[in-house]
């Protein structure tokens, strides 16, 4: 402080007002002004999906439509059950296709029933397939099976290597689909 030494009063009140000045300039610049700015562009967002959300409620009516569109969105590609036998041969063939097109070789299908379970629980046909194949092929196929319309979920998957090339697979798995009304 040796600078404000040499300088008369007035000259000193004058720089300590003007590093004052600038000081709170400067905290204004750099640390209020991005939180009011953060703020309205917080705001702003806010109103623009109260109003998306007003649109939406208005084209399904109530908050609880649009949960049951959102939840029927992300459930994969279903078809409702025909007979049993009718069904049975829609699942081997589309999984016939899919295990074809990832690569996988499929030894052999074999079909089993059960019921699923809870209230109003239908009943539930399980497909168990062996196969060989490369990683990369079983990836392909477990990536295309959400898109087969009559698979319901993976009940099993049994992954084993092979001891003399380690690059194939010995795969078992089981896939349910619902059972339809003629069973």
């Amino acid at each position: 402080m040796k600078i404000l030494d040499k300088l008369n009063p007035r000259e000193r009140k004058t720089v300590l007002y003007s590093v004052a000045v600038g000081v709170l300039v400067l905290g204004y610049i750099f640390l209020v002004e991005p939180v009011v700015q953060g703020g309205q562009q917080l705001r702003s967002q806010v109103r623009r999906e109260r109003q998306k959300l007003h649109t939406l409620l208005a084209k399904e009516g109530t908050a609880e439509a649009l949960k049951q569109k959102n939840l029927t969105a992300m459930v994969p590609a279903m078809e409702m059950p025909v007979s049993t036998e009718k069904q049975n041969q829609l699942l081997r063939d589309k999984i016939t296709q899919q295990l074809q097109q990832a690569g996988v070789q499929v030894k052999n299908f074999s079909f089993s029933s059960g019921t699923a379970q809870g209230p109003g629980a239908s009943g539930v046909m399980m497909l168990q397939c062996r196969g060989k194949c490369q990683f990369s092929a079983l990836w392909r196929f477990l990536d295309e099976l959400k898109k087969n319309p009559y698979y319901v979920g993976i009940e099993e998957l049994s992954i084993k290597v092979d001891e003399k090339n380690r690059q194939d697979l010995e795969i078992v798995f089981t896939v349910s689909t619902f059972q339809g009304s003629g069973a």
